[in-house]
């Protein structure tokens, strides 16, 4: 068996709400981008369409028309991928727990200070802890699921500036748990 205290469960727990809110900021951004380049390629295809059309309305030549249709076809296809991906929808879902997230991320921080401090008793920061559990709990029942790609983009991507790195007691904690 191991021993876990209050301390290390919320420290552990807090790690994973700051992975989940990177995860989940990375694939709203993600989401954002292949729905702006999905309907950029649609934009595009649907001028292309319309310029060939043009010039096989003023006689042009049969070459003109099958062009018109193939990209037509080609924008149609993009749509479809489009509306059945739905990525702007997915983006806003991400970013909505991203937010959620953040907040509640603040709020374990704010509590492992205050415990860190002595300002709470154990009673309370427990009570805290299962309240903050409830709605880490909410979130997720509200949130798109996350593909493996999205975690392990997290691991892939480089640290912003103004992230801290994890204290040496959340490292011992973690390897502790291994």
């Amino acid at each position: 068996m191991f021993s876990l205290t209050l301390l290390d469960h919320l420290r552990l727990t807090f790690s994973q709400i700051v992975q989940r809110h990177k995860a989940h900021t990375q694939a709203a951004h993600s989401c954002a981008r292949w729905g702006r380049r999905l309907r950029g390629c649609e934009a595009l295809l649907i001028g292309g369409a319309s310029i060939a059309a043009v010039g096989a309305a003023f006689g042009q030549g049969q070459v003109l028309v099958i062009v018109a249709a193939a990209l037509a076809g080609a924008a149609l296809i993009v749509l479809l991928v489009q509306l059945t991906s739905d990525f702007e929808t997915s983006a806003h879902a991400h970013a909505a727990c991203s937010a959620n997230l953040w907040r509640l991320r603040e709020r374990y921080r704010a509590l492992l200070s205050d415990l860190h401090d002595g300002v709470l008793d154990v009673v309370e920061a427990r009570v805290r802890r299962d309240q903050l559990m409830d709605e880490f709990g909410a979130i997720y029942e509200q949130t798109p699921a996350l593909q493996f790609d999205d975690y392990q983009a997290v691991g892939r991507s480089s640290k912003p500036a103004d992230e801290p790195e994890p204290a040496d007691e959340e490292v011992q904690c973690a390897q502790r748990m291994v």
